[in-house]
């Protein structure tokens, strides 16, 4: 009966959990497909299992759970509650709005929902329900490409392209990351069991098609290739072996190209460097000078909902989303100095805390600081950062759970051991 109610029942909901994780349906100028306050429902819910379990705690509990929740906290006071105070005192915007501005970083307290109902599945269940999770958004990705789905946009930036979505982009992304992990190791990162090596190499060549053809986004697909090099060193000579068969046809029979939609011509434009519209530059510049201004001093984010963001300060064209790590210094100011190396530091420490096994988190964190200068680490791949701490914690709950039930010893007790 159990094993029948984990399939038919908690399977699905753990698929589900991780498709509203990772936005897969979540409102966006990028994602075609989202609906409007999807995410923050999904948010709501999180708070409100962080709530009852918090409530519900006792000695006897989850140490995962308990240092987890110190990683959603400090993550939630340093990246949504100071930005907001900050913003309040430099331009006068309600500390209300500024929350409401960064509360993409609730998405620290996803771990809450994924740890419960893993707690129903087995490994490789839970496994199975990420590959499924990740296949969900690609099988979208290419209906929407060939207009199987409808546009579900009211706005679209204006240099999108016509056939580009962001569905899902770093689920598909962080699947990408678990099975090349999976193909170069032939175990699973969470278990150790055994895994059919060229099923998830398959896989993984799906995923990266999808990012290339469907998803069509630059700093995604370095992404991947960065994290390659740095899982498979080696091995990457093979996997780039394999990617060239893979494609070779389109090198002979260029035609394919146009019916699969890529758009060579912004590929080709972004070897010149001529794919930047100004919006990048303008907002780099903008920030710098904003900071010379205030003499460095830490300014917050701005909300569109009170009195249209920064428009009025800075145009139309400014985004912190589009910059990095220069989006961090315009919200800390100098304080960036000392809260990215703390923050990375106390990352560090509870991950190690749960699980000292780091390899996959160390390539794919060094992978994130490849594309840093164009994507906030912090402040915009949380999920990612979430799920990376739950695989940690599904690892020291196997560790556990091969010990006698006489012979287990208490938490540090066990970490000593590792």
């Amino acid at each position: 009966m159990t094993n029948i109610s984990s399939k038919f029942f908690f399977l699905p909901l753990t698929v589900l959990a991780i498709v509203l994780h990772f936005s897969v349906f979540g409102d966006s100028t990028h994602n075609p497909i989202g609906f409007k306050f999807l995410n923050e429902a999904y948010l709501a819910v999180c708070l409100g299992l962080s709530l009852l379990l918090i409530l519900a705690s006792t000695e006897e509990s989850s140490r995962e759970f308990r240092i987890l929740m110190y990683y959603a906290f400090y993550s939630v006071f340093v990246f949504t509650v100071l930005p907001a105070i900050f913003s309040f005192y430099t331009f006068g915007q309600p500390i209300t709005y500024g929350l409401i501005e960064e509360r993409r970083i609730l998405f620290t307290f996803g771990f809450v929902p994924l740890l419960l109902l893993a707690k129903h599945i087995s490994t490789r269940q839970f496994e199975h329900a990420f590959v499924y999770a990740a296949l969900i958004a690609v099988v979208l990705s290419w209906c929407f490409k060939f207009g199987l789905v409808p546009d579900l946009r009211e706005e679209q930036t204006s240099w999108d392209r016509p056939d580009r979505s962001s569905i899902g982009p770093f689920l598909i992304c962080f699947a990408y990351f678990y099975c090349i992990q999976v193909w170069a190791k032939g175990k699973s990162p969470i278990n150790g069991e055994q895994r059919q090596r060229k099923l998830y190499l398959i896989l993984a060549a799906v995923l990266l098609l999808t990012l290339v053809f469907a998803t069509q986004t630059r700093q995604l697909i370095v992404l991947c290739l960065a994290f390659t090099l740095f899982s498979l060193r080696a091995k990457a000579i093979i996997w780039a072996a394999s990617l060239c068969v893979l494609l070779s046809p389109l090198f002979f029979y260029p035609e394919l190209l146009e019916i699969l939609g890529l758009n060579v011509e912004f590929y080709e434009s972004s070897l010149d460097g001529d794919v930047e519209d100004g919006v990048r530059p303008h907002t780099i510049a903008s920030v710098f000078s904003h900071l010379n201004l205030v003499n460095w001093l830490p300014s917050g984010s701005l909300s569109l909902m009170w009195q249209d963001g920064f428009i009025p300060y800075f145009g139309e064209h400014f985004f912190l989303s589009d910059i990095g790590i220069i989006g961090t210094l315009f919200r800390f100011g100098f304080l960036t100095f000392l809260l990215v190396p703390l923050t990375l530091f106390v990352y560090h420490r509870i991950a190690r805390s749960i699980n000292s096994e780091m390899e996959f988190t160390y390539a794919v964190m060094l992978a994130f600081f490849v594309i840093w200068p164009l994507n906030g680490l912090f402040e915009y791949t949380q999920p990612v950062i979430c799920m990376l701490f739950v695989l940690h914690a599904l690892r020291a709950r196997h560790l556990r759970s091969k010990e006698r039930v006489h012979e287990r010893r208490t938490y540090s007790q066990l970490q000593s051991c590792y």
